[in-house]
């Protein structure tokens, strides 16, 4: 979802993977056992493209 936004994979820090898009701020999503909880689903969802 966030690599259809301009995002990209940046590094991944533990639990949290940090997300980067030129002109925007970093964006850290935590990831656990390979799910992303639904809030954070919403929010992607509503960020700009």
């Amino acid at each position: 979802m966030l690599e259809a936004k301009g995002y990209f994979l940046d590094r991944i820090a533990g639990s949290h993977h940090i997300f980067k898009k030129p002109g925007a701020r970093s964006l850290p999503i935590p990831v656990h056992h390979g799910k992303v909880h639904p809030s954070y689903v919403r929010m992607i969802k509503k960020l700009e493209a």
